[in-house]
């Protein structure tokens, strides 16, 4: 395997960020140096480099099972707010008509009501779980009529990505995605971001002008005057300029061109604007609308039931008590953090959709070019031209060969050393 420092620059990382981290990685796993013509440093790196670095060092293999653990600590704590609920719900739901039997039994008249309610709450533990894990319909949809085991543990457990159905939520996940949500869903896009204005540079010989770039940075809202628009592109380019080790260059006319020679650079030809980046919404959550409803009568049954348990219940029992005061606390949480949610998703959705326009905005301004934008891009289009038909630099030194012999093949047929 063989990388060369301006690769790893190109998606998102500094020259001087890279070239430290792989002399010290060349270095740990006997990995080898090439040096070009034109001093660009290659480095070669065993087949196998990930378990040779396992191998290598016990700080990191103590780093990889931990990582292990705390993935399977976050499944865990993900998956105990929808197990909380199933619990709680379920022992509310059958305590309760067990202490209604019991005071219908020690009443004078209770004892042909109360062996009806006995023989009825038989089927309570199997109506419960239909309801809280959605079995209602996925059983259907196999042919099913009640919830198998099998079926109970895929629905419970299954996580996305892991079950039969990549797509779905497990009832146990899905309670968790309702109360918090599914993360941010643009959480990777400052790396998405340098990964395509690094290729955007390379598509175009590793020099452009700012305006084109503009639709990937965060820039104020785009003015209607063409040499504010300028300013304000040239502005934002230093970010651009530091991570990818660029320069500013200026043309006979006075404009400003930036230059990529540390990109590998491929032949230039490609014009106009790059597509504007765009962030992805917040969605409530991703839990199926059979899940919702499944919670939603959840936490009904807990904040209407609770209470009622909390009012039958004898003094001499105090944990019951204490399970009916756990599950009205509970049920309000349930109930009001997706509640709290929404208006911060609202805000934070409209915020997404302004920049989005901003970015359009900036990408429309720099498709419908005026003479001086034109006459920028020719500039530029010119000197990445004369950059991509530089020729490719030749070996001329390589740590993993002899010296001697290095210099016995460079002097190639046909030539003798002079004495």
């Amino acid at each position: 395997m063989t990388l060369e420092a301006s690769l790893l620059a190109w998606i998102g990382l500094s020259l001087q960020e890279v070239e430290p981290g792989l002399l010290a990685l060349v270095a740990d796993v006997s990995g080898r140096l090439q040096v070009a013509e034109d001093g660009i440093l290659l480095f070669v790196f065993p087949p196998a480099l990930r378990r040779r670095l396992l191998a290598l060092s016990g700080r990191r293999r103590l780093q990889a099972r931990l990582q292990v653990v705390l993935r399977l600590a976050a499944r865990l704590i993900r998956l105990s707010f929808g197990l909380v609920l199933v619990l709680v719900t379920t022992l509310v739901v059958v305590i309760l008509p067990v202490l209604l039997i019991v005071r219908l039994f020690t009443s004078d008249d209770g004892d042909d009501v109360g062996l009806a309610l006995l023989q009825g709450l038989a089927q309570v533990p199997v109506t419960i779980l239909d309801l809280l894990v959605c079995g209602i319909w996925a059983p259907a949809r196999e042919g099913s009529s009640s919830v198998t085991l099998q079926q109970l543990w895929r629905l419970l457990w299954d996580l996305p990505g892991e079950g039969a159905d990549p797509v779905s939520l497990g009832f146990l996940s899905a309670v968790f995605s309702i109360l918090f949500g599914d993360g941010d869903p643009n959480a990777r896009l400052e790396p998405l971001r340098w990964r395509r204005i690094a290729a955007f540079l390379r598509l175009h010989g590793g020099v452009v002008i700012a305006e084109d770039l503009a639709p990937l940075l965060d820039l104020p809202d785009c003015p209607c005057d063409p040499d504010r628009r300028r300013d304000l592109a040239d502005a934002a380019m230093l970010p651009v300029l530091l991570r990818f080790d660029g320069r500013p260059e200026v043309s006979e006319d006075g404009d400003l061109i930036y230059g990529f020679p540390s990109l590998p650079a491929s032949a230039a030809g490609v014009d106009g604007p790059v597509p504007p980046l765009r962030e992805r919404a917040f969605r409530f959550s991703r839990a199926g609308v059979g899940q919702r409803v499944a919670y939603g009568l959840a936490v009904g049954a807990l904040l209407v039931l609770s209470p009622w348990l909390l009012a039958i219940t004898p003094a001499w029992r105090p944990p019951v008590a204490w399970l009916a005061r756990f599950a009205i606390g509970y049920a309000l949480v349930l109930l009001l953090l997706p509640l709290a949610r929404l208006p911060l998703q609202h805000w934070r959705n409209r915020a997404i959709a302004a920049r989005n326009l901003r970015r359009q905005a900036w990408a429309q301004a720099a498709r419908h070019a005026d003479p001086q934008l034109k006459r920028r891009r020719a500039a530029a289009r010119c000197l990445g031209a004369t950059e991509a038909g530089r020729p490719e630099p030749r070996l001329v030194y390589d740590s993993g060969r002899d010296l001697l012999e290095q210099t016995i093949d460079d002097l190639g047929p046909g030539t003798r050393p002079t004495a």
